[in-house]
């Protein structure tokens, strides 16, 4: 199945992307997915996003509009159409 996956601000400059569709196998996961984007893309994209076996504190990966942490983290599933979106720490003043 095949996924969209947007880069946006840090990633962005990393993937020397802003979209892309990625091919995943039909039952991967946003885990399963990082990996095809280590392999890929850039491994820098998981070393900047991940903490170990989580998403970093202000980082965030979102699912079709909606963010991981209210499915299933790391091991939420994905289906085929799918659009994830990564995100760096947002700030402002």
């Amino acid at each position: 199945m095949k996924v969209i996956v947007k880069f946006l601000a840090t990633f962005y400059d990393i993937a020397k992307t802003l979209r892309t569709e990625i091919e995943v196998p039909d039952d991967a996961t946003i885990s399963d997915l990082l990996k095809t984007i280590d392999e890929k893309i850039n491994p820098s994209i998981s070393k900047t996003l991940l903490d170990g076996d989580k998403v970093r504190d202000g980082y965030n990966i979102l699912v079709n509009g909606r963010a991981i942490e209210f499915k299933k983290g790391l091991q939420t599933e994905l289906s085929d159409g799918d659009e994830v979106v990564l995100l760096p720490p947002i700030g402002g003043g």
